[in-house]
């Protein structure tokens, strides 16, 4: 696995993707709730800032080389 993967990662990343697959799995997506589109909203945020800390990090590591 490459550094900036690793770097990018936290054992508690894994729990967040874990608990949004549970979470997406059991939705009533036809009948969503305040708190569920907060969720979504929110896990849609922390997936964006995710690709961008792993684009930076990456970039970091090629300008290294």
């Amino acid at each position: 696995m490459p550094e900036f993967l690793k770097a990018a990662f936290d054992k508690f990343d894994i729990f967040i993707i874990l608990a949004a697959v549970i979470l997406f799995g059991n939705f009533d997506y036809e009948n969503l709730s305040t708190l569920d589109k907060i969720y979504m909203a929110s896990f849609a945020a922390w997936g964006v800032m995710k690709i961008i800390r792993i684009y930076i990090l990456y970039n970091n590591e090629s300008n290294k080389k």
